[in-house]
């Protein structure tokens, strides 16, 4: 997966490729902590503000990335609660 994102990242405005989210997820706020992974890496800014719970991540995700072409690869998914 890795090599098939360097490959492609390029077409995009913005990208992310983060990895074991299984284990980052099962940990305390992981969600959290991941969708600031994902903001931060797309946006590519140090560190995203405002995000406490899951529904706000998600809302900041949907505001701030609707009208980019963005890649995000999540490696390591086995739960569908992961990805919503």
């Amino acid at each position: 997966a890795s090599s098939i994102y360097d490959e492609i990242s390029s077409m995009f405005d913005g990208c992310c490729f983060v990895q074991n989210i299984r284990e980052e997820s099962s940990k305390i706020n992981g969600l959290v902590s991941l969708q600031k992974k994902i903001l931060s890496g797309v946006l590519k800014q140090k560190e995203v503000q405002g995000i406490e719970r899951v529904e706000e991540g998600r809302r900041m995700i949907q505001n701030r990335l609707c009208h980019r072409k963005v890649l995000i690869v999540l490696d390591d998914v086995d739960q569908l609660d992961q990805l919503k």
